[in-house]
Parts: structure tokens; sequence; C-alpha cells
């Protein structure tokens, strides 16, 4: 979140129930956000959680389908949203949505993500097949594996600047950033 410190303005793209979006404003009240939630119930909750000075507006809308201005973000956030589509959705949608974000903008991303080898990738292929059994089944989710967003990204000229990862390794956060502002950033690496 601390790549977020000198953000004016921040898009956050599948927000959820805010735990994200309320943390951001705490920690940097200064910040607005725009939320795209799907789900109304979701952003009561969202709502629930904000102080009451927070510049945040939610927007009940599809994601995939709403109309992204073009260069007015200083940073995208999706946490857990494009684990949700399939490789072929994504190509659509990525071109039509990474322009909202200013030319030095960042992209975050919290995603599941499959263990790099052993029996640490073995327990996370069970666990994934497990989630999206259970997700298709219960929400009709499009995706039955994760998408490679990765080298969606990289062919949209984004690069990773830093990486993190949870202690079962399950779940990665990423600090994306277009190549030719990504190489300006300390720590980077391709």
């Amino acid at each position: 979140m601390d790549h977020l410190a000198d953000s004016q303005r921040v898009l956050t793209i599948g927000e959820g129930d805010g735990r994200f979006v309320a943390e951001l404003v705490r920690r940097f009240p200064h910040i607005e956000v725009d939320c795209l939630e799907g789900s109304s119930a979701m952003i009561a909750r969202a709502r629930a959680r904000l102080p009451s000075a927070a510049k945040v507006n939610f927007y009940h809308v599809d994601a995939l389908n709403w109309e992204y201005p073009v260069e007015i973000y200083d940073a995208v956030v999706t946490c857990f949203f494009l684990d949700c589509f399939s490789d072929k959705t994504l190509r659509e949608w990525l071109p039509r949505s990474i322009n909202c974000s200013k030319p030095a903008g960042k992209w975050m991303v919290a995603e599941f993500r499959e263990g790099v080898g052993g029996m640490e990738r073995l327990r996370s292929r069970f666990w994934l097949r497990v989630m999206y059994l259970f997700f298709n089944w219960t929400t009709g989710l499009e995706a039955k594996q994760l998408p490679n967003w990765q080298g969606l990204l990289d062919e949209l000229g984004y690069g990773c600047f830093e990486k993190s990862e949870t202690s079962n390794a399950m779940i990665y956060s990423s600090v994306w950033q277009r190549w030719e502002n990504a190489r300006k950033t300390d720590g980077f690496n391709p």
C-alpha cells in the first residue's frame, strides 16, 4: 500500500466488501477513490467500513463493460478480480481498461497463484482446483483455472517492479507500471 502514498486518485476494480479501500483511506486520507463493484450488498458492506470523511465513490457496475475514462488515475487496484476470468475475457477487457491509468500510473494486483515446486505446488494446485470448482458451482464463475494476467500485462507494456507472496505462497501481490516508467523505479526487476 505504500506505493499509493503519493496518489491523488485511485480506482479499485471489484472492491468486494471494502477491506482494501477502508485501509487505504485510513492510511492516506487525502486519496480520492472510485470503486467498481457489481454487487450492491458488497457496496453496502464496503461503505459501512469507511471513515466518515473518506472520499470514496462507489459505482454499481459490471467492470467488464464500464466506460473507462482515459488517463485520470494515479493507480488501479485489483484484488482477487483478475483470477475470476478466462484468458480470452481478460485479453478483451485489459486493453480497454488499462489506459484509465496515467502514463506513470501503477497497477496493483493481489491474486491467487500456483506454488513454485514440490509439495507447495501440489498443495496449491489442489486448493485452487477446489476453489474454482466451488465458485464455479455456487456463482457461475467464468474461470476454470488461473489466467495468465501477468503475460497480458507484459504484452500491454507493463512490467512488475515489486512482488510478494504469503507464507503458503498461494497469494501473490505485485505492483506493475508501464515499462518506460517501471525501469526508472528503484528495485525494478523484469
